[in-house]
Parts: structure tokens; C-alpha cells; sequence
């Protein structure tokens, strides 16, 4: 049986996930931590469940996804799994913790894994299927487990609405695609977005003006 722990972090009220199987191993998903206290709070979860991580899943490299990234790679000699559309955006980290006033960590020894979309990737008992969902950023992808029937959407898809397209990095057309790609979903598919709260397929299909 799976669990599934949610971490707000960051000034943005950014999910962190960490998802764990039975075996007590675990992925770590969009680590956005700010500062070594929300850092503490992860690692603290991660050492009282007795849980061993195995990689990172980066939705997209928004800075407020990605802060935390070299902190839980070195400390648990763990790779950050991504596509690689959105590695420029790493390049320009300091510039935003420079204008938000936020710690900045290097990325430049962490192993980063590139992943497409269509790829099946497993790590920690889990096997996810990556759709490819540029629209927010050029590399944004969402991690589909079907057998848990769970999703991390990143900022593709909220709860009630969708990712803002209005970045440089950023596509309307690209988003309206991905957008008909997590419309032909199963509609129990559980949704665990970048920030917010958790919806469902079905859920969004019903009320959210975006995937009518």
C-alpha cells in the first residue's frame, strides 16, 4: 500500500510530495523547500517513517519546484529526473532567489535523468508513465501512476484552473494541447497539482472551465 505525504513549502505555497511504497522507499516530487527549516520538516518525515529516496520527479524547473533539488540529491545521493525543454530555466535560478530574497543552492552535482513524454520510468516500486504537458514551461510533464490511479500535475492543472501561459517560456496553443491530452484520462485518476489541493479528473471535467 502506497502513502502519499503533502509538504507546503516555500512563500508560494508549493506541493511537495513524497510518495512511498511498502517496501519503505520513496520519490520525492517537486522539492521546493525555502530554507533549512522546511528542509528539516522533509527530512524529519523521511527518517521517522524510516524511508529510503530514490530519486527526485521534477514537473517542471520553476524555481519555486526546484529550489531544494541539490539539497535532497547530495544528502540522499539521489538523481532529479525532468525534461530536458526546461533546463535553460535552471540556468537563469539565481536571477529569481535574487528577486525573491531566497536561498541559492547550485545545481551543478546533481545527476539529473532527462525523461520525454511516453517514457515509462520506475523507481520505488512505482512505475510512472510521463506525459509530456508543455504549456506552463516548454519541458512541463506530468507523472501518471495508473495502477495507484494518482497523477502529479504540476502547474499544468489545479483545481479549478490551469497554469499561467503568459511566461516567456510559456504557450497558450501548447497548453489547449496538453489540456485535451489529461482530458482523455480516466476520470478516477487522482490529481495532486503544484499548488492547492488534490482534485480528480472527473472532478475537473465537471467544473473546471478550462477542460470543458
Amino acid at each position: 500500500m502506497r502513502e502519499l505525504k503533502t509538504f507546503y513549502v516555500n512563500s508560494l505555497r508549493e506541493c511537495l510530495y513524497v510518495l512511498s511504497s511498502a517496501d519503505k522507499e520513496c520519490v520525492i516530487v517537486d522539492p521546493g523547500c525555502q530554507n533549512d527549516r522546511e528542509r528539516a520538516r522533509v527530512d524529519d518525515y523521511i527518517a521517522e517513517e524510516g524511508l529510503s529516496p530514490v530519486c527526485i520527479l521534477l514537473t517542471h524547473a520553476h524555481f519555486d519546484h526546484v529550489l531544494s533539488v541539490p539539497h535532497f540529491a547530495a544528502k540522499y545521493g539521489i538523481p532529479a529526473v525532468m525534461n530536458a525543454a526546461d533546463c535553460g530555466l535552471l540556468s537563469h535560478l539565481r536571477d529569481y532567489t535574487n528577486l525573491f530574497g531566497l536561498e541559492y543552492l547550485p545545481m551543478d552535482k546533481v545527476e539529473f535523468r532527462y525523461v520525454c513524454d511516453g517514457d515509462e520510468i520506475s523507481y520505488a516500486g512505482f512505475t510512472f508513465k510521463v506525459v509530456g504537458t508543455p504549456g506552463h514551461t516548454n519541458g512541463g510533464v506530468c507523472y501518471l501512476e495508473e495502477k495507484e490511479r494518482v497523477m502529479f500535475s504540476g502547474d499544468t492543472l489545479f483545481q479549478g484552473s490551469i497554469g499561467r501561459t503568459d511566461f516567456e517560456e510559456s504557450g497558450e496553443d501548447d497548453m489547449c494541447m496538453s489540456l485535451e491530452k489529461l482530458k482523455r484520462l480516466d476520470r478516477d485518476i487522482a490529481v495532486y497539482p503544484g499548488h492547492g489541493y488534490p482534485t480528480t479528473i472527473d472532478e475537473e471535467l465537471k467544473t473546471n472551465p478550462y477542460l470543458r
